[in-house]
C-alpha cells in the first residue's frame, strides 16, 4: 500500500509545506480582509475557499511527481479506483457519520435544548461541497501522508498525528467560519478541528487498512463528513452551546475510534 518511489527524496516534508503554504496564503487573506460584521459571502470568497480546499491534494501531486515523475502519480492515483469492497466496509464509510450525527441531535435535544435544522437550500451545496472536499483533501491525508507515516510510525501513531495536522490545518478557514464564537473561538476552534478529525483519521485510518487502501473509501467518507455538517441538525449554532453541540457529536466519534482501537487493536498493528 505504500506508493513506489523512484527516488530518496523527502517527500512528506515538502508535501506539508505546500499544503499549509498554499492553503493558509489564499485562507489568511480573509483573515486580514474580514470585514468587522462579518464575512460577506462573494464570488472572490467561494473561489479562494475552494482553491485552498485543494492544497492538500494538490500539494500531494506536485510532490509525488517531484520525487517519482509520471510513474508516482499513477501510483498515488491507483487506489482511487480500489472500488472492490466489502459492502460493510462501504456502508460504514457512507453511514457512520451520518447515524453518529441523528445520535448526537437526539441527545442534543435531551441535555442541550431544541434543534435547529439546516436551510433546505443547502442541499444543493451539501451535494458539490463535500465532493469537492473529498477529493482536494485525500489524495494528500490519505493519499500520500497516511502510507508514509504508518510504514514509519505505524497505523494508529500516524492517525492520531495526522489528525492533529488536518486540524491544524483548517485554522485559518475555521478563523473566518467560527468568527462568529468570539471568546469561545479558541474552544470552538478545537472540537471543530483537531478534536473531532483525530477522531475521524482513527476510523478512516482503520478503513484504509481493512480495504487493502482504498482511497476511494476515504473519499466517500470524507463526503459523508462534509456533507453531515452542512445538514446536520444542531441545538447550537455559536457561543457555549454551539461548543457544546459540536463536542457532543465529536464525542461520539471518539467512542467509535476507541471502540476500533481496543476491539480491532491487530488492525492498527
Amino acid at each position: 500500500m505504500m506508493p513506489a518511489s523512484g527516488t530518496h527524496r523527502p517527500i512528506v516534508p515538502l508535501f506539508l509545506l505546500l499544503t499549509f503554504a498554499w492553503a493558509w496564503l489564499l485562507w489568511g487573506y480573509w483573515v486580514v480582509a474580514m470585514p468587522p460584521g462579518g464575512l460577506v459571502i462573494s464570488p472572490a470568497f467561494v473561489v479562494t475557499a475552494l482553491l485552498g480546499g485543494f492544497a492538500p491534494s494538490l500539494a500531494a501531486l506536485a510532490a509525488t511527481y517531484w520525487q517519482a515523475g509520471r510513474r508516482g502519480l499513477a501510483t498515488l492515483l491507483q487506489p482511487l479506483g480500489a472500488w472492490r469492497v466489502a459492502p460493510p466496509l462501504l456502508a460504514t464509510a457512507l453511514l457512520l457519520v451520518p447515524a453518529v450525527t441523528l445520535l448526537s441531535a437526539l441527545l442534543q435535544q435531551v441535555v442541550i435544548g431544541p434543534l435547529k435544522w439546516a436551510d433546505p437550500a443547502l442541499l444543493l451545496l451539501a451535494l458539490l461541497w463535500p465532493l469537492m472536499a473529498a477529493l482536494g483533501e485525500e489524495i494528500g491525508w490519505r493519499g500520500l501522508l497516511l502510507p508514509r507515516l504508518s510504514e514509519r510510525l505505524g497505523l494508529l501513531p500516524a492517525a492520531l498525528l495526522i489528525g492533529l495536522i488536518w486540524g491544524v490545518w483548517h485554522l485559518p478557514a475555521d478563523f473566518v467560519g467560527l468568527k462568529g464564537y468570539g471568546d469561545w473561538f479558541w474552544l470552538a476552534f478545537f472540537v471543530n478541528g483537531p478534536y473531532v478529525l483525530t477522531a475521524h483519521s482513527v476510523i478512516m485510518a482503520w478503513l484504509w487498512t481493512r480495504t487493502g487502501g482504498s482511497l476511494l473509501v476515504a473519499v466517500l467518507y470524507h463526503f459523508s463528513v462534509t456533507a453531515s455538517a452542512i445538514l446536520g441538525p444542531s441545538a447550537g449554532t455559536e457561543g457555549p452551546g454551539g461548543v457544546a453541540a459540536a463536542a457532543l457529536g465529536a464525542t461520539l466519534l471518539w467512542l467509535v475510534a476507541g471502540a476500533l482501537i481496543v476491539l480491532r487493536r491487530r488492525d492498527f498493528r
